[in-house]
């Protein structure tokens, strides 16, 4: 889907980075019921039970962190880090917890335990969410075709609008590549742009509309208007191409 071209990785804050920015806020709410409970409340049965392994300074320094880290990571393209550590204090506090129910020193121990192990796993599930991508935000979407693709050049996803312009079916297209729309001449072209995005994340022509030329399932050629972006998650790249078909010519050659 690209002629020499290289797109911009770009990340939003979607439902992964919605839950990450929650996550660090409460993350810093903690950190303050930490270090500035008063005198009764330290001296309760949890508080006693988190300082037996560590000054409750050092828990909400360890919680301020994370705080920072899940606020920081809410906005860049990788939340790997933020999400792996949260979950590790979160399970971390769970364990205490759970350790202080048998020593005596929390009776009651074992409720908040199970209750930090939960959110722990609840955080670690989100971590495997896939970043949704919303392609009617996407530049010039409205009722153009819009083609989903994965690192490799692999089509995943195929609307009724890329059917009736490309000839191809969704379920004849999805699981192929996408050098199926493009002409033999472009194809060397497309497979290094790809190459180059997942080795440098640069951009040049994000967003852009791009002259092209699609190929039809008859073997027919035409002028098309490419606009590109990719999404970048854990699980790796993601392509969206939104194409219209351009006036002013039949069968373009685009050399």
């Amino acid at each position: 889907m690209s002629n020499g071209i290289v797109v911009r990785v770009s990340r939003r804050i979607g439902r992964r980075g919605a839950s990450l920015a929650f996550v660090g806020l409460l993350s810093l709410a903690i950190a303050a019921s930490l270090a500035f409970a008063p005198a009764d409340q330290r001296a309760t049965p949890g508080y006693v039970a988190l300082a037996s392994v560590a000054p409750l300074a050092v828990w909400a320094c360890a919680w301020c962190v994370i705080g920072g880290l899940c606020l920081v990571q809410t906005f860049m393209r990788s939340d790997r880090v933020a999400f792996a550590a949260a979950t590790a204090l979160l399970v971390l506090y769970g364990l205490v917890y759970l350790f202080s129910t048998f020593t005596g020193v929390n009776p009651r121990g074992w409720v908040g335990g199970a209750v930090w192990l939960a959110f722990g796993g609840w955080i670690a599930l989100i971590a495997t969410w896939p970043e949704a991508v919303s392609v009617h935000s996407l530049p010039g979407a409205g009722a153009a075709a819009i083609v989903v693709a994965d690192a490799s050049g692999i089509i995943m996803s195929w609307n009724p609008q890329a059917a009736a312009l490309f000839g191809w079916s969704t379920d004849e297209a999805v699981g192929r590549p996408l050098t199926l729309l493009m002409p033999d001449r472009f194809r060397d072209q497309h497979t290094a742009g790809l190459a180059r995005v997942r080795a440098s994340d640069r951009s040049e022509l994000a967003g852009r509309i791009i002259p092209l030329v699609g190929l039809r399932r008859d073997g027919s050629e035409f002028p098309i208007a490419l606009t590109v972006n990719a999404w970048h998650s854990d699980d790796g790249i993601t392509y969206t191409g939104v194409i219209r078909p351009m006036r002013g010519g039949g069968s373009a050659r685009g050399e």
